[in-house]
C-alpha cells in the first residue's frame, strides 16, 4: 500500500506529508522568533525543547492514516475510498497517533517513562473529542480493536515519513490507556502531582504543538514578525499630539521597571497606556480591557501609534462586526479583514488588543487551554481596569496571571483604583514586581453628597446643561436610567432629540453602536445630557464638566469621576461649586442587586467626610483603600477568596471553551432579538440566517453574521421565562419583551441583567 496518497485535510485538499511538514516548520520558526524567551522558561531538568517539539509535531497526525478517517476525507474531496471498513470513523486520530510514537520512543531516544508520558499526552490531546473518556475506560476494547485491525496492517502507507527523518516501527497498543487515563489516581496524575516541572513542560509542549498545528491548518506562520523600535514610534506619536517628550515621567522610570512585572496605580489621563507600551518594548503584547467599546477604541489608538500593516489584532466576540465596518469605510478589501481575524484568533500577532475573556477563560482549563498559556509564556500582558470586573472574574484573571508568569510571562496591571485585597493577593502570590503610583498634581473634583433621589433633580440637571454645555448622569440600573431619561425628556420637550441621550447595554447592538458612535465623534462632539449606567466607567474617552450620579462603591464612583474634566492634567480649577453630585438615599437603585449593600453604605460614610470639599487624586485612592480594608468589603473579599480557592483546587474547570466563557462571565446568557424588532425586520433577518447557514463564501457569512448580531442583545437567561420566548432561530431567541430604540429593553422589575 506504500505510495497511496494520505490526506490530512479536505477543504482544501492537503496531504498528510505537506501538513506535517508545515507543522514541523511552524514549530521551529516559533522557536526561532521567540526562542530566547521560550527557552529561558523551559524546565532545565527536561530534555531539549526543540527536539521534543519536533517529535510531537512529526507524530501528531499519523493516526489520520486510519482508513475510515481517510474515507471521510476522500468522500469530501470526491475521490474513491481506500477500502470498505466497518470500523467506527469517529475514533480520534490523535489517540491513534500515540500508537506510532510509543512504538518508536526508544529509537527516538525517549527512555524516561515520565518524558514518554508527557510526549504521548501532548500528541493524544492536541485535539479534543467527547469520545476520548470512553476510549480509555478499562473495559472498552474499541481502541485496541482499531489499532489491531487497521492501524497495524496499514502503517506502511506512511512510508513517506522517511523524508521527514522518521522510519516507523509497527504501531502497538501497549501502555496507551495507562498513559492517557485522566483520573486523579492515574499514572499521569501521579507524574504531575509529584513533579510540577513536568506539568509546566506538558503545558508548554502541548500548547506549542496546538499553536503550530492550528496555524499550519490556517496556512499562517505560527508568529508574525515582531515590531522593532517601538519606543521611537511611541515618542513620535506623543510629539505629534503636542506632548513635551523631553520630561516624560514614563521615561524617567523606564529603566527601573523594564524587566519586572508592574502594578501601576495612576490617575485617569496620567498616561498609563504610554507607560505600558514603553515598558513592553519590542516584546509580544496582549493588551486587555473589560469592554468591547474600549477595546475598539484602543485598537484604533494602537493603529495610530504603530501603523496599519496587519500586525495589530482585535480580539473580542464582535470583532468581525467592527472590522467589517472599518473596511466598508476605507479602501481596503474584505479579504484583508478576514486575514486579520484569522491572525488574531491564532494569537500570532505581535500586538493584540482584547477583552480579558479571550485570554483568561483559559484559567478554567478547558481542553486546549494550553495553547493560550503557552503563547502567554513568551508574551507580556497588560490588564487595564481590573476594578471593573466582579470579584470572581478578577480572581480568574489574577490566578491566570500567577500561572502564566510562572511559565515566563510578564504583566503590567494598571488601574486608577485597586481594592486592597487584590493587591494583597499579588504581593503573596506573584513575583518580581514593582508598584508605581502616579497621581495628577491637580484636584479636579469638588463633591457634594446629597441625601435624596436623583429623579427629583431633573431641573438641576437641565439648568447645569444650559450653564455648562453638557452633563453626564450615571445611575445604577437600566430601569432607573430609563425613568430618568423620560423625566428629562418631558422637561426638554422639543430640545430632547438633539440634546438628550440614553446609553446602556440593554439596546440591540445596532442601536447601541449608533449611540456610542455619536457620543465618541470627535469631529462633531455630542453636546447635551447623557444618561447612562456603568458602561461609561471603563476606558471610554469622554469628557464632561459636571457629573450627577447615584452612589456606588468607591472604586466605581471614582471611575465615573474620571469622565469629568478628564483632559485637565495640572493647574488649579475654579471649583466654587461642586462638579460631582452624588445621590444617596433609600431610593438609590441597584443597592443589594447590582452592588453589595455594605459597600455602598461604607462608601457613603467615607464620603461624608469629603462632602463640599475638593478631592485630590490621592484622596480617592485613600477612600478605596479604607473601604476595601474595612468590614464593609467582607462579602466581596469572601467571594474573591472562594473563587481563588476553587481555582487552586481545580474545582472551577470547564468542559469546553463555551462553558469557560459562561464561568468567566458568571452568567448564563442568551442572544435575543426583541419581538418588535423581529416583526419589523423579519424578512431581512431570515435572509441573513439563510446566508449564515448556507453560503459557501466566508466573507458573505461574516457579513451576514455581523448584520444579524446588530439585531441582538445578550440577556441573562433567568430573566427570560420560557413563556416569553416566541421562537428560536438557531441559538437566538426571539423574546416577547417590550423594546424601543430610544429607551431599550423594558422590564417590569428594577433588577436588570444589564449594566
Amino acid at each position: 500500500m506504500a505510495g497511496v496518497v494520505i490526506y490530512a485535510k479536505s477543504k482544501p485538499p492537503e496531504t498528510l506529508f505537506d501538513h506535517t511538514r508545515a507543522v514541523v516548520g511552524n514549530s521551529l520558526s516559533l522557536l526561532k522568533e521567540y526562542g530566547n524567551r521560550i527557552n529561558s522558561s523551559w524546565p532545565e531538568s527536561i530534555a531539549d525543547l526543540s527536539r521534543l517539539l519536533r517529535i510531537v509535531a512529526t507524530y501528531h497526525d499519523l493516526g489520520k492514516n486510519y482508513t475510515p478517517f481517510q474515507n471521510v476525507l476522500r468522500k469530501s474531496i470526491k475521490i474513491d475510498p481506500l477500502a470498505v471498513s466497518s470500523l467506527d470513523p469517529h475514533i480520534p486520530h490523535s489517540f491513534l497517533s500515540t500508537s506510532f510514537f510509543l512504538a518508536d520512543a526508544s529509537d527516538l531516544g525517549v527512555e524516561d517513562l515520565y518524558l514518554k508520558a508527557l510526549l504521548t499526552r501532548a500528541i493524544a490531546f492536541h485535539h479534543h473529542r467527547e469520545i476520548m473518556e470512553k476510549l480509555v475506560d478499562p473495559d472498552n476494547e474499541l481502541l485496541k480493536e482499531v489499532i489491531k485491525e487497521d492501524i497495524q496492517p496499514n502503517y506502511e502507507r506512511l512510508d513517506f515519513m522517511k523524508e521527514l527523518g522518521i522510519i516507523l516501527n509497527r504501531p502497538g497498543f501497549k501502555g496507551i490507556k495507562r498513559v492517557l487515563s485522566g483520573t486523579w489516581d492515574s499514572y499521569w496524575e501521579s507524574v504531575v502531582r509529584n513533579n510540577p516541572e513536568y506539568q509546566a513542560a506538558y503545558t508548554l509542549l502541548a500548547g506549542f504543538l496546538m499553536k503550530a498545528d492550528h496555524s499550519a491548518s490556517a496556512h499562517l506562520p505560527a508568529e508574525f514578525e515582531p515590531f522593532e523600535n517601538t519606543k521611537n514610534s511611541i515618542l513620535k506619536y506623543l510629539a505629534e499630539k503636542k506632548i513635551d517628550i523631553s520630561s516624560l515621567w514614563q521615561m524617567e522610570i523606564l529603566d527601573s521597571i523594564r524587566e519586572k512585572n508592574v502594578i501601576l496605580i495612576a490617575s485617569t489621563g496620567m498616561g498609563k497606556t504610554e507607560l505600558a507600551l514603553l515598558w513592553n518594548g519590542d516584546e509580544k503584547l496582549f493588551y486587555t480591557l473589560p469592554l468591547r467599546t474600549s477595546v475598539n477604541a484602543m485598537f484604533g489608538r494602537m493603529l495610530s501609534v504603530f501603523g496599519d500593516d496587519g500586525r495589530i489584532g482585535l480580539l473580542h466576540s464582535t470583532a468581525s462586526a467592527y472590522l467589517l465596518k472599518e473596511i466598508d469605510e476605507s479602501d481596503k478589501q474584505a479579504g484583508e479583514m478576514v486575514g486579520l481575524i484569522d491572525r488574531a484568533k491564532q494569537l500570532s500577532l505581535p500586538l493584540s488588543v482584547s477583552t480579558a475573556d479571550q485570554l483568561f477563560t483559559s484559567t478554567f482549563k478547558y481542553p486546549g487551554y494550553e495553547k493560550v498559556y503557552a503563547t502567554l509564556s513568551y508574551s507580556n500582558v497588560v490588564i487595564d481596569e481590573l476594578q471593573a470586573y466582579n470579584p470572581e472574574i478578577a480572581a480568574a484573571i489574577l490566578w491566570g496571571l500567577k500561572e502564566v508568569t510562572e511559565l515566563g510571562s510578564k504583566f503590567c496591571l494598571m488601574t486608577a483604583t485597586l481594592p486592597g485585597f487584590y493587591l494583597d493577593f499579588v504581593k503573596e502570590n506573584l513575583r518580581d514586581f514593582v508598584i508605581e503610583r502616579r497621581f495628577l498634581p491637580v484636584s479636579k473634583h469638588r463633591i457634594e453628597l446629597l441625601n435624596d433621589n436623583i429623579i427629583g433633580y431633573c431641573d438641576s440637571i437641565v439648568a447645569s446643561w444650559k450653564e455648562k454645555g453638557k452633563v453626564l448622569v450615571v445611575v445604577n440600573t437600566v430601569k432607573q436610567a430609563q425613568k430618568l431619561y423620560e423625566e428629562l425628556k418631558k422637561r426638554l420637550k422639543n430640545e430632547s432629540e438633539n440634546n438628550l441621550m440614553l446609553l446602556h447595554s440593554g439596546f440591540i447592538l445596532r442601536d447601541r453602536s449608533s449611540k456610542e458612535k455619536r457620543l465618541l465623534d470627535k469631529d462633531n462632539p455630542f453636546k447635551g445630557i447623557v444618561v447612562s449606567t456603568q458602561v461609561v466607567e471603563a476606558s471610554l474617552d469622554i469628557d464632561f464638566p459636571v457629573l450627577f450620579t447615584e452612589i456606588a462603591p468607591a472604586d466605581s464612583l471614582i471611575q465615573r469621576m474620571g469622565r469629568v474634566e478628564r483632559k485637565i492634567r495640572e493647574g488649579k480649577l475654579n471649583l466654587e461649586k461642586p462638579n460631582v453630585l452624588i445621590f444617596w438615599s433609600d431610593e438609590t437603585s441597584g443597592v443589594g442587586s447590582v452592588y453589595e449593600r455594605s459597600l455602598v453604605s461604607g462608601t457613603g460614610k467615607l464620603l461624608e467626610n469629603y462632602s463640599g470639599k475638593t478631592v485630590s487624586e490621592e484622596d480617592k485612592q485613600d477612600i478605596v483603600n479604607a473601604l476595601y480594608y474595612s468590614d464593609n468589603a467582607k462579602k466581596v473579599k469572601e467571594k474573591f477568596e472562594k473563587a481563588i480557592e476553587m481555582l487552586k483546587l481545580g474545582i472551577l474547570r470547564a468542559k469546553n471553551r463555551d462553558d469557560a466563557q459562561k464561568l468567566f462571565r458568571d452568567i448564563s446568557s442568551i442572544e435575543c432579538i426583541p419581538f418588535t424588532v423581529y416583526e419589523r425586520e423579519e424578512d431581512a433577518i431570515l435572509k441573513l440566517v439563510e446566508t449564515v447557514e448556507s453560503s459557501k463564501e466566508r466573507v458573505s457569512r461574516l457579513r451576514a453574521t455581523t448584520k444579524l448580531q446588530g439585531y441582538t442583545l445578550s440577556v441573562k437567561r433567568s430573566r427570560v421565562p420560557d413563556s416569553k420566548i416566541v421562537k428560536l432561530i438557531g441559538s437566538i431567541a426571539v423574546i416577547n419583551i417590550p423594546y424601543d430604540a430610544g429607551t431599550g429593553i423594558q422590564y417590569e422589575e428594577e433588577e436588570s441583567p444589564f449594566v
